[in-house]
C-alpha cells in the first residue's frame, strides 16, 4: 500500500459486532453493539450516537441491512457478492452516495480485507485491515486495525460499515471452515465429552 496512511482506526474489543473503534487520539469515533431481542441486530452508531446502519443477522436468508434512512436491504444486495460457496467469495463491491464503485477483496477464511476503488482501475487499496495478533497463551497482542488514505477517509462512515459488516460474516465463515478441519483430523468433540458444540456469539468473538 503505497499512497501515505490517512487515518488508522483500531478495534477494541476484537470483535466487529461488539467493539469500539478508536482513532489514534483514543478519541471514540463509532460504537458497535449487537441485540438479541426476536431478531439478532448489530448497530453502528458514530460518536454522536446517531445510529448509522444496522444488520439483521439470518441463519438461513441473507442477512439484511439498513443504512441511514434508507429502506432495509439484503446484505447482499447492498455489498453485491458471488453466489458461489463462501469459501470462493474473494470480492464485495458497492457504490457510495455519488455513485463511484468500490469492492473489497479478500472476504474468505484466512485473508484480510482491502478496499479499491474504480478511480485506478481497483489497482491500489485505498484502506486494509489488519488482523489481530495473539500471544501462544491466547492473549492480545495488537489488535485488529482499519488503515484508511485519505481517498477512503473522504467515505469514511461507508468504509466502515461494510468494513464491519463484512467482517463478521468472513469470521464467521472463517471459524466455520476451522470447525470443520478440526472434525476432519479429531474424534468428534461429543464423543469425548458428552456435549455437542456450537460456535457462540456469531463466531465473531474470541
Amino acid at each position: 500500500m503505497s499512497t501515505p496512511i490517512a487515518l488508522t482506526l483500531t478495534l477494541s474489543p476484537d470483535n466487529p459486532s461488539n467493539t469500539t473503534i478508536f482513532d489514534p487520539d483514543n478519541k471514540a469515533l463509532y460504537t458497535v453493539h449487537t441485540t438479541h431481542d426476536k431478531e439478532t441486530v448489530t448497530h453502528v452508531k458514530n460518536a454522536e450516537d446517531e445510529e448509522l446502519a444496522s444488520l439483521e443477522w439470518h441463519d438461513v436468508l441473507p442477512d439484511k441491512v439498513t443504512v441511514g434512512h434508507k429502506a432495509p436491504t439484503s446484505l447482499r444486495d447492498w455489498l453485491h457478492t458471488s453466489l458461489v460457496p463462501f469459501y470462493l467469495m474473494d470480492d464485495a463491491s458497492f457504490k457510495d452516495d455519488s455513485g463511484r464503485k468500490y469492492k473489497w477483496r479478500g472476504n474468505s477464511p484466512g485473508h484480510s480485507l482491502e478496499l479499491f476503488a474504480e478511480d485506478d482501475g481497483y489497482k491500489e487499496p485505498i484502506a486494509r485491515s489488519i488482523r489481530s495478533l495473539r500471544t501462544r497463551n491466547g492473549g492480545l497482542q495488537r489488535p485488529t486495525q482499519l488503515l484508511l488514505t485519505e481517498r477512503a477517509v473522504q467515505i469514511r462512515n461507508v468504509v466502515v460499515i461494510s468494513f464491519l459488516f463484512l467482517e463478521k460474516g468472513r469470521r464467521v465463515n472463517e471459524k466455520t471452515s476451522q470447525n470443520m478441519a478440526d472434525v476432519m483430523a479429531a474424534p468428534p468433540l461429543s464423543a469425548v465429552t458428552g456435549y455437542d458444540y456450537n460456535v457462540r456469539d456469531g463466531g465473531v468473538g474470541h
